[in-house]
């Protein structure tokens, strides 16, 4: 069984929590799919819709505010675990590994980083 500190322990990179509401939308869909809770450069945690685990997205992170003059950025993520958030089962937890992103993606998210340390 593997513990919280034993996944806290092989992490490599610092997690950012965010207190500005982050929306992510599924950009193929172009349906909301949740919202980020933290973000490094490697990965993220989103609270929303299930995900299956292994599953291959290109998500649209639409921002509050414009980070380098842009509202919104583009990514590709993996979902590594879902989980449920609440027990009547309507949000889930996701932990995902940014498998694709752009240089203007890599420094949105080191901007976002920025404003909230």
């Amino acid at each position: 069984m593997i513990t919280p500190n034993a996944l806290t322990n092989r992490r490599q990179f610092k997690r950012h929590q965010l207190s500005a509401e982050i929306k992510i939308v599924d950009n193929l869909q172009k349906q909301a799919i949740g919202k980020l809770v933290d973000i490094h450069q490697e990965g993220l945690l989103l609270l929303g819709t299930s995900f299956k685990i292994d599953s291959s997205h290109q998500v649209k992170l639409i921002l509050p505010h414009s980070v380098n003059l842009q509202s919104e950025f583009i990514l590709g993520i993996e979902c590594l675990w879902c989980q449920k958030a609440y027990e009547d089962g309507t949000l889930f937890w996701a932990g995902c590994s940014i498998i694709d992103k752009s240089e203007f993606a890599t420094g949105c998210i080191e901007s976002l980083i920025n404003i909230q340390s």
